[in-house]
């Protein structure tokens, strides 16, 4: 995605990136990419890209994979932008989320038809050059371990967890994410914590 150097505002006046751009509320500039500023939708991709790609990696999707979702993902929300209301209280970034973790479970749904096995997971942990083969290739292979086991939750309690424990977003959010009440989703965390707390005791991995 490209960087973008200077936005231009309704007023006509240039604002440098990383400067007054941040003081920029997302409302302001969903509202000004609703009516075509396409600049105003790039501050929002520079903004929140880390975030739908930290995101979408948490459900072990192959790099090309991944970035094909991340990308579809702001293409979707661009193409949608005019239904973002930030009157009924959703953040953008919540909303932006939606759109992700829909697409997320969509593909893990074509994932299961295929009958398809992931053989590779993204390393959670860069390994330090000091590091030795043999402490690199344990670390890999515990992530490997906790990512299988993650990805192993049925999927009401996969998409809870990671956002709850990965993410840290709060149960509001989560709800909003999930179109479910606020209990529903503290049910499924704590539920969904003890099963990957049952999977990881009989690997031997807790």
């Amino acid at each position: 995605m490209n960087n973008v150097g200077t936005f231009y505002c309704s007023k006509g006046i240039i604002i440098q990136k990383g400067k007054a751009t941040e003081f920029m509320d997302d409302r302001f500039l969903a509202e000004q990419s609703a009516k075509g500023n396409k600049n105003a939708f790039k501050l929002l991709i520079l903004r929140y890209q880390r975030m739908v790609f930290s995101f979408l990696g948490k459900f072990l999707f192959q790099v090309q994979v991944l970035e094909d979702l991340a990308q579809e993902t702001f293409l979707r929300a661009y193409r949608h932008i005019a239904d973002f209301d930030a009157e009924k209280g959703a953040s953008f970034p919540t909303w932006l989320l939606t759109i992700a973790r829909n697409l997320a479970i969509n593909e893990n749904a074509k994932k299961k038809r295929r009958r398809e096995h992931s053989g590779s997971f993204m390393d959670m942990s860069q390994a330090l050059s000091e590091e030795s083969p043999q402490d690199i290739l344990e670390k890999r292979n515990l992530n490997s371990r906790v990512h299988n086991a993650i990805n192993r939750l049925p999927e009401k309690f996969h998409t809870a967890v990671i956002l709850s424990y990965f993410d840290e977003l709060s149960l509001e959010e989560i709800a909003q994410i999930e179109e479910c009440p606020v209990g529903t989703v503290k049910s499924r965390v704590f539920r969904g914590k003890q099963i990957l707390r049952q999977i990881l005791e009989k690997e031997n991995v807790l």
